[in-house]
């Protein structure tokens, strides 16, 4: 995307207006968050000047011209002598260069995919890749990754001080909506990826529904991937939680004549939640990237659940699965991150619990487990023992204290909730 250059080129006003104030304002170069790769004609002198400022050498254009292998000399001299750009619209410049940048890379990415559907690609690998360029471009890229001492402290302050404010209020995570989990886990923040693993059957699904159901009941916007439910089947199990009508007289419409206006208060009240549904069966990674980036710029997502990991497709499938499902838990942290948002992925245990005489799950029980334990901020087991309890067991919590919360599971209606014995 750059144009060849032996020398400092006589056009691109605003790059050269950039260039021009940095020479008079060297300091600037540290002041404002600023990438070469931005600049399509000038990349080389914007490289030169964050190297010598990364050196602590003044810039000038000397200096400049040095570091770029002793050319430029009289185009940047030029450009100081003509430059008339003030240093107050700065930022202003800056802009409309990250702009022009986000452009060309679009316009890149649509000339590729149209070569690629020329040759005969899927029409969905290439959205996929059209899809991960925007998110580059849009959100990873654009953020500042790195800090000065001052910068990091600022954001470390000021974090500080909207948790500090938040004691008394509203959390600044959001609450699984069972207490004794949210104490362990000091909520759900920002950035985090959970697993919650289980074996079949003990209720996987309907722990996530629960916690969509309760983030969503406090005016947040939430999205459920499910690959192995229905919307049928999805909304039938929320409908339950909301009524308290067995879900198995749902499934059935075998509904007396009592139970209708609780069915019609219940839908009424999930019609009117930010409640989101992908039921696509054969779905991969980058899809999901995908449908969640679509979410955030349509009206915002504050939380997603996927259910569940191993059920997956990765976008480029290797023949060691291990490879595949950490390949994947690491495309949804990365989801996490650049969303900021928690997302909680649901996960397969081995038959590993089952032939020990202590049946309790442990994390080495995740199928294909090595990638998944450091990729995730907290893995959550699922126990239903013999005696008709339920725990959750907090085997990672990466900001915090692991621990046993004792919940309740209630069957006909899947639902997870706090054991009220835990809080008086």
């Amino acid at each position: 995307m750059h144009a060849a250059q032996e020398d400092v080129p006589h056009y691109n006003n605003t790059e050269r207006q950039v260039i021009g104030v940095l020479l008079m304002n060297p300091e600037k170069v540290l002041s404002e968050h600023i990438e070469a790769r931005w600049f399509e004609r000038h990349y080389r002198v914007i490289e030169a000047m964050i190297a010598l400022a990364g050196k602590g050498i003044t810039i000038d254009v000397f200096t400049v011209s040095k570091e770029m292998g002793g050319k430029g000399l009289s185009s940047l001299i030029e450009i100081q002598k003509d430059s008339w750009a003030s240093e107050k619209n700065y930022s202003m410049y800056l802009a409309k260069i990250k702009i022009d940048f986000e452009a060309r890379v679009i316009v890149s990415s649509v000339k590729k995919a149209l070569v690629e559907l020329e040759t005969g690609a899927k029409p969905s690998a290439v959205i996929t890749s059209l899809i991960a360029d925007s998110i580059k471009v849009s959100t990873a890229e654009g953020k500042n990754y790195t800090y000065t001492a001052r910068e990091a402290m600022t954001v470390f302050v000021d974090r500080l001080a909207e948790i500090y404010e938040a004691k008394d209020g509203d959390s600044l995570g959001l609450k699984t909506g069972i207490a004794g989990l949210d104490d362990v886990l000091g909520d759900m923040q920002p950035s985090d990826m959970m697993i919650v693993g289980a074996r079949p059957g003990v209720g996987k699904t309907a722990f996530a529904l629960s916690v969509l159901r309760n983030i969503a009941k406090t005016g947040k916007r939430v999205g459920f991937f499910s690959t192995e439910m229905s919307v049928f089947q999805v909304m039938g199990r929320l409908t339950s939680l909301e009524s308290g009508l067995l879900a198995s007289k749902l499934r059935k419409a075998d509904l007396d004549d009592e139970d209708w206006p609780r069915l019609t208060a219940a839908t009424q009240v999930i019609q009117g939640l930010g409640f989101r549904v992908c039921d696509k069966p054969a779905i991969t990674v980058g899809e999901i990237l995908m449908q969640a980036r679509a979410w955030a710029a349509d009206g915002g997502i504050d939380f997603i659940a996927v259910d569940y990991l191993t059920r997956i497709q990765p976008d480029k499938p290797r023949e060691n699965q291990t490879i595949n499902i950490g390949e994947i838990a690491t495309s949804l942290k990365n989801l996490a991150r650049i969303l900021n948002i928690p997302i909680l992925v649901l996960a397969q245990l081995n038959r590993g619990s089952e032939k020990r005489a202590d049946r309790t799950p442990v994390m080495a029980d995740l199928r294909d487990s090595g990638v998944i334990e450091q990729e995730a901020d907290q893995i959550l087991m699922l126990y239903r023992p013999d005696d008709g309890g339920a725990e959750v067991i907090v085997e990672k919590n990466r900001h915090g204290e692991c621990g046993v919360v004792r919940c309740l599971f209630e069957p006909s209606t899947m639902h997870w909730k706090q054991f009220e014995s835990n809080y008086n």
